[in-house]
């Protein structure tokens, strides 16, 4: 899909003091990256194989975007918000969340030559149980822009370019877009609307991140 629902760059700087965590800190060795998930395990036994996840990282400004969830294309969650550092510690606060739970989440990571290591503890079934996230290190950039969009004095938006990729994370879903010889196309989206809805909430989605009023939050 060429073009389709192309998120327009931005003609203000926001004013993140509003919308952003005080505490934020970046992690030097996240800056910048574009991570993709290798596998999870939540008390040592593989879980959400069919789930794909992309983490496009700023300096403090991030998206995670996981698409896949019980082999559905369909069935997404992306977050989006930023990072608070303390070696070896990084909280992802999630200013924005697609399931409508915005708080924190925290993990301990080891940095390796293939990427990192997340490990901490989840939830499940009011279990608090042990997880690790291996994450690859696909790409660099050299540089990344984050960028957000209001709506009634509230973030209702994140975008973040980098390279050739663009991520948006929404309320009601998000989109990942890829620079194709000068032709941005859609990768993959989803939305948190009903399935009956048909195509028009997809559209609809495509449709605002094209036309919001994006703001320059960060650039590193």
């Amino acid at each position: 899909m060429n073009n389709a629902g192309q998120p327009r760059e931005p003609q203000v700087v926001a004013n993140v003091s509003a919308f952003g965590i005080p505490s934020a800190r970046a992690c030097p060795k996240l800056t910048n990256a574009r991570m993709v998930r290798e596998h999870m395990l939540i008390n040592d036994a593989k879980v959400e194989d069919s789930v794909e996840v992309l983490w496009l990282q700023g300096k403090t400004w991030f998206v995670d975007i996981r698409i896949g969830f019980n082999e559905d294309p369909q069935q997404g969650w992306a977050f989006a918000g930023q990072i608070e550092w303390e070696e070896p510690r990084v909280t992802f606060h999630h200013l924005l969340d697609t399931s409508g739970d915005t708080g924190s989440d925290c993990g301990s990571f080891v940095f390796t030559d293939f990427g990192c290591l997340e490990a901490g503890e989840v939830t499940r079934d009011n279990k608090v149980l042990p997880f690790e996230e291996k994450w690859l290190r696909v790409a660099d950039s050299a540089s990344t822009h984050a960028f957000i969009a209001e709506k009634d004095n509230q973030l209702a938006a994140v975008k973040i370019r980098q390279a050739k990729h663009i991520a948006c994370v929404g309320k009601l879903g998000a989109a990942i877009y890829v620079d194709k010889d000068g032709v941005l196309e859609l990768e993959r989206v989803f939305t948190t609307q009903e399935k009956d809805t048909g195509e028009s909430s997809t559209i609809a989605l495509l449709d605002y991140f094209a036309s919001a009023r994006w703001q320059l939050a960060e650039t590193s």
